[in-house]
């Protein structure tokens, strides 16, 4: 009797480590194993989808590329794992504190595309910021209500028929400060010769004083906000 007992015990115990062990096999199965890791050469790269993970075993969601479309990435590694039993590429991604791993089919090698709609409304917002640093009511009316390049060029282009000068000295010298604040938000960004030809007309514009014979002021300011507009409009 006691033999039997024994003996029952044994195929219970047995019984109950084989459904015990059978989660633990499945668990072993779903993990990731890190099959191999190399170092690459830095290579920029952007995506549009995917998640980005904070460690190689891809437990841990950080990030979504959908989130981050404009945000160019430097890939410095590569990795192979086997993840749920299927091989699967990884990639090792850093942009400034932002980093982690995203399946490599997700990235596209090249920097990100340009975000225009987001670019033109930081630079109207620091466009109006800088007309309203120089004090110049002129400028400030000009760029007030304009929200994409194309209007700003054109207010600028046709601002000498409002009048750049203002009625006595201290508001033509606000004209000529809110104009030359305009042009150091875009300096820079044109082609070689546009952008040495602009920098040789502010200079001429910095270096002028208004006077009593403002015909010369005038021109200089009209000239150089239709060359500026013009190119602002094209952006």
């Amino acid at each position: 009797m006691q033999k039997w007992v024994k003996m029952s015990l044994v195929v219970a115990m047995g019984a109950t480590m084989t459904v015990a062990g059978m989660p633990a096999t499945a668990n072993a199965a779903s993990k990731t194993k890190v099959l191999s890791t190399r170092k690459i050469a830095a290579t920029t790269v952007h995506g549009r989808q995917g998640n980005i993970y904070s460690g190689i075993k891809l437990t841990k969601v950080r990030y979504n590329l959908k989130h981050y479309r404009y945000t160019t990435w430097t890939a410095s590694k590569k990795a192979v794992v086997k993840k749920n039993g299927k091989k699967a590429y990884v990639t090792y991604i850093k942009s400034g504190a932002k980093h982690g791993w995203v399946y490599s089919r997700y990235l596209t090698n090249g920097k990100a595309p340009f975000n225009k709609v987001k670019k033109m409304k930081n630079d109207m917002l620091a466009t109006k910021r800088a007309a309203l640093s120089s004090g110049s009511a002129n400028v400030q009316s000009t760029v007030r209500d304009q929200s994409t390049y194309e209007d700003l060029g054109y207010a600028l282009t046709h601002s000498g028929g409002f009048g750049w000068w203002g009625d006595d000295m201290e508001d033509r010298l606000q004209d000529q400060a809110g104009l030359l604040n305009i042009y150091d938000v875009y300096k820079g960004r044109f082609s070689k010769s546009e952008n040495e030809n602009l920098a040789a007309m502010a200079q001429k514009v910095e270096s002028l004083q208004p006077s009593e014979d403002n015909n010369s002021f005038e021109s200089s300011l009209d000239n150089f906000a239709e060359a500026l507009g013009d190119l602002i409009a094209d952006l």
